[in-house]
């Protein structure tokens, strides 16, 4: 019997209860910029001290599939790795895009890493003082302290450009398929989207079946409950969801959302 679908499963468990712990930890306090940590074992203990050494937080992830929930878990500022063959590849589409890499390696590799996408380049041996210069300029950069817009009436906090998503303090962890449909869906709150709009029209997702946006609506439903915002995504029979602001946003207005015919959203 293989036994490597345990493993790989095993280690997908581990990798969210470590993330559901840390965000347990640190719901409430002030974090220090962070970094994710993605890189080969001998290269892993200087990294670690030199972003230890700068006061911020350091979190190692096992593989970089895994960025994308970490990143969002744990508002991450960069990841720092080796992979530049995987970083060169990465799919278009993939929410962790806005997220700078900086990429490690021997010097001839510096051309390759700079054409993968790297916002910055440290070589091999790795010289604490450049790396944490580097990253200071990540940190520090105006695209990372873009002003920030409001949480919405149902408490809902999402920002399109680093794909973080929260309800009041709480983070939701979202895969790249829950983010875009979530965020098409409060982009206009009270209008109607179709299932044909949302399965086939939402760029850098695959396109989906009827059924499977029915599970994910479901699974944002619940994950939105369970962080305490109201029912807000709205079914509207045989032709699609709605994204809904909560009564009192309605009553204080003094007008509810939007009302669109069904049939022009066809």
């Amino acid at each position: 019997m293989c036994l490597l679908p345990l493993f790989v499963h095993t280690a997908v468990c581990q990798l969210k209860l470590a993330l559901s712990a840390i965000q347990k930890k640190f719901r409430s306090a002030p974090r220090p910029p962070a970094v994710l940590l993605c890189v080969s074992n001998p290269l892993a203990p200087a990294c670690v001290h030199a972003i230890m050494s700068a006061g911020w937080t350091c979190h190692r992830v096992p593989r970089l599939r895994y960025v994308d929930r970490a990143a969002r878990a744990l508002d991450a500022s960069a990841v720092v790795t080796d992979r530049i063959a995987s970083v060169a590849g990465w799919p278009p589409g993939q929410t962790s895009g806005p997220l700078p890499f900086v990429l490690l390696g021997p010097p001839r590799r510096e051309a390759d890493a700079l054409n993968a996408g790297a916002a910055l380049f440290v070589p091999v041996p790795i010289d604490t003082q450049t790396l944490i210069q580097g990253l200071s300029r990540i940190v520090n950069s105006p695209a990372l302290k873009e002003p920030r817009v409001a949480a919405d009436a149902n408490g809902l906090w999402l920002d399109a450009r680093t794909a973080q998503v929260r309800v009041g303090d709480r983070p939701l962890v979202l895969s790249p398929r829950h983010f875009s449909v979530l965020h098409e869906l409060t982009r206009s709150p009270g209008r109607l989207l179709t299932t044909e709009r949302l399965c086939s029209g939402i760029n850098g997702i695959r396109p989906m079946t009827p059924a499977a946006l029915a599970v994910c609506v479901s699974r944002l439903r619940k994950l939105l409950r369970d962080a305490g915002a109201p029912d807000c995504i709205e079914t509207v029979h045989c032709l699609g969801y709605r994204y809904t602001l909560s009564a009192a946003d309605d009553a204080g207005s003094g007008h509810g959302a939007p009302w669109i015919d069904p049939l022009t959203c066809l």
